[in-house]
């Protein structure tokens, strides 16, 4: 009897040892796994104050959100909300809009109604309104974004051209088919200094539709860190727009002006960033 009950506690202590040992192999490989995976993600814009608010005269109008890596996950006000998605590369992946559909209306009531709203919009009180989705060619570069809209059924996608490393061309196709193209140029600097976008028609003959032009001060641009949202200009731009001049070519009523120009003059901090524009907008950093 005493020879079974000895047994019997072997075997047991021999079936905990093997649990251990499970236990610390376990251990071992997450603990690799994880050491793995940190020396394989990269952090981005070390050299940048990120923006983390901006005031419009002294109310809080808009906010950022960033990740481990200093890449901006969120963009938030009263009106809209945006979150942004990344792959272990550090490329957006998606990009998801929620918008207060009141803003749209063509009732000024609604409108008003919307302007006047205490809670800012989220994922929990307000409907996606578009879905941008990211692919990337063998090089690394952009090659496609695709947009989703609920309850909308129609191939909608955009397809990029690069030029120095830089967007040259962005294609839009609606239905397959090219509806307009976005051409860019930058200065020797990388600021984008004019933006052409042509409609095609059916009959397949480009037609200028308008062009955005652009001058800049000498100073370092904030939103430089948000350059991976793949949108040439603002987020590109190593200094600020002073200056933007927008023309329509196509025909309009006589009430629309054709040419419009908006002008903005900053206020710096000691490091050459700005912290006011327009006297009233004040940015608010990290």
């Amino acid at each position: 009897m005493k020879q079974k009950i000895r047994n019997s506690d072997s075997i047991e202590l021999y079936r905990l040892n093997i649990m251990k040992r499970i236990v610390l192999l376990l251990f071992f490989a997450l603990m690799l796994f994880s050491c793995e995976k940190e020396t394989y993600l990269s952090v981005e814009n070390s050299d940048i104050p990120l923006l983390s608010k901006i005031k419009v005269d002294g109310k809080l109008f808009l906010e950022y959100g960033y990740n481990y890596a200093n890449l901006v996950t969120e963009e938030k006000n009263k009106f809209h909300y945006t979150r942004h998605s990344y792959n272990d590369d550090n490329q957006l992946k998606t990009s998801e809009f929620y918008m207060d559909p009141a803003m749209f209306s063509s009732d000024s009531r609604v409108v008003e109604a919307s302007m006047n709203r205490k809670e800012w919009v989220n994922p929990d009180n307000t409907a996606k309104s578009l879905t941008q989705t990211f692919d990337y060619n063998d090089n690394g570069q952009l090659a496609r974004k695709i947009y989703t809209r609920p309850s909308v059924n129609n191939s909608e996608y955009s397809e990029f051209t690069f030029e120095n490393d830089r967007i040259s061309r962005q294609t839009l196709y609606w239905q397959n088919e090219m509806s307009f193209y976005i051409d860019y140029i930058y200065d020797e600097k990388g600021n984008l200094i004019k933006e052409s976008k042509y409609h095609v028609p059916l009959t397949g003959i480009a037609e200028l539709w308008t062009t955005n032009e652009y001058e800049y001060d000498t100073m370092h641009n904030p939103f430089l860190a948000f350059k991976r949202l793949m949108s040439p200009g603002k987020f590109t731009n190593p200094n600020n727009i002073t200056k933007e001049t927008y023309t329509l070519y196509f025909e309009v009523d006589q009430w629309t002006q054709k040419v419009s120009v908006i002008s903005n003059t900053y206020e710096y901090n000691d490091k050459d960033y700005p912290i006011k524009v327009n006297g009233e907008a004040e940015y608010v950093y990290k």
